[in-house]
């Protein structure tokens, strides 16, 4: 893909290092391809509440260094060695319903994965997906987990 080919704004993609958002990214990768454009692989990050990180911080685990190292192990787990000039990773800071659509202000879909919860226990839950969903500004694509990993809420024990 040429850079001066790309002409659409964006795809944003959100991951959290999960296995779903690896799944979600995969696919944001086929659509960038597809539509010659740029990606942008989000991660939101907290800062540490930890009374014991005030006091003994380890700079080499500071939430923003442990995002940007899920970031690039997602990015290299697709691409290898040679990240592709039209992938962008970005780490920011806060809730990442929040974070996902305001990285996906001016893009053309925002790509997110979902855990496959139930109906129920989702609203409860604060899904990432589904705020983005009722909250993004451009179309949104929820990768859902394929059947065979989905819970089925009907077995027991759950």
């Amino acid at each position: 893909m040429h850079p001066s080919k790309m002409v659409l704004p964006p795809i944003v993609c959100g991951v959290d290092g999960s296995e779903q958002s690896r799944r979600a990214f995969h696919e944001a990768v086929r659509l960038a391809r597809a539509l010659e454009t740029r990606l942008d692989v989000v991660m939101a990050w907290q800062p540490s509440t930890s009374m014991y990180d005030a006091y003994f911080p380890d700079p080499g685990r500071a939430p923003k260094v442990v995002a940007f190292e899920i970031l690039e192990d997602i990015v290299r787990a697709e691409f290898g060695d040679e990240t592709p000039e039209w992938v962008r990773v970005l780490a920011a800071p806060g809730h990442p319903g929040k974070v996902l659509v305001e990285a996906s202000h001016d893009a053309e879909l925002l790509v997110v994965g979902s855990r496959g919860l139930s109906e129920l226990a989702s609203p409860f839950l604060g899904s990432v997906s589904l705020y983005c969903t009722t909250q993004a500004g451009c179309p949104v694509l929820v990768v859902r987990p394929d059947r065979q990993t989905r819970k089925d809420p009907k077995e027991k024990g759950e």
